[in-house]
């Protein structure tokens, strides 16, 4: 059962959390309520907790910088206006938490490398459209606590896989998951400015999203595709795959992979 901490100083909040239920059928233990800074704190002591979310009005400010600091692996999630819109937020957290606590491998079970691994799955949802709203996004990103952001200019690379040389169902025999990984180790998740995300989305094609340190400080095409180019080259050195870049483009954010956005 998951363990949920709600702080919040408004009534309204106490009572649909209170009026909710069906807790432990959804996987959740009675979430545990507190308004002040204080108890929760206190709280957070006694018991293991999988997930916060707290008021965002600016009082639970020393709360919010603990967690931040304190807490790298607990998600967070925001209150809805309505039961039924949290409703639709604690299912997304509970299955994002399944992602979490599932037997990746036989490692050794590390709290910081699942959720590395379960924000590196969602941002294959992501890249690959499978994520409906803007809203579900920036939901998914925010209770991973992902650095990325849904409104902050970014740029994709779109790869093909030479159609020519089935590396995928002939020469490459561990699946398109570790073709990903390997992937990611060539061009490395952390350049000094910017993340780099990279998904295999079909059989011949993979995208590399490449997002700003700075959201301030756009990233330059030019720079940004000799980089790619580059990598591509190493791994075609490498690994004898070869992979042809279709283009390079700046969008808007992250939000523009929406499935609602793409539709329109």
């Amino acid at each position: 059962m998951y363990r949920l901490l709600i702080v919040t100083e408004k009534q309204s909040v106490r009572e649909m959390f209170e009026g909710m239920s069906g807790w432990e059928v959804m996987g959740f233990k009675q979430p545990r309520l507190r308004s002040t800074t204080e108890d929760a704190l206190t709280c957070m002591e006694k018991h293991h907790i999988d997930a916060i979310a707290m008021d965002q009005s600016g009082v639970f400010a020393d709360l919010d910088a603990h967690v931040e600091e304190n807490c790298p692996t607990m998600l967070r999630f925001d209150v809805e206006d309505t039961p039924e819109e949290q409703l639709k937020t604690i299912r997304l957290l509970d299955r994002l938490l399944n992602q979490i606590r599932a037997d990746h491998s036989n490692n050794q079970y590390d709290d910081n490398n699942a959720l590395q691994y379960t924000r590196d799955r969602q941002m294959k949802a992501v890249l690959s459209g499978r994520v409906a709203t803007q809203k579900e996004l920036s939901a998914r990103l925010r209770m991973l606590r992902c650095p990325e952001q849904g409104n902050v200019p970014c740029i994709v690379a779109r790869l093909g896989l030479d159609e020519e040389d089935p590396f995928l169902t002939e020469r490459w025999h561990y699946g398109s998951d570790r073709l990903e990984v390997a992937l990611r180790n060539f061009f490395g998740g952390d350049q000094p400015h910017m993340l780099v995300h990279v998904a295999v989305v079909s059989q011949d094609e993979v995208r590399v999203l490449c997002y700003p340190r700075d959201a301030g400080r756009a990233l330059e095409e030019e720079s940004v595709r000799a980089f790619i180019e580059e990598v591509a080259q190493q791994v075609e050195n490498y690994m004898g795959l070869r992979m042809k870049v279709l283009d390079v483009q700046q969008i808007p954010g992250l939000c523009a992979f929406a499935r609602e956005c793409s539709a329109n």
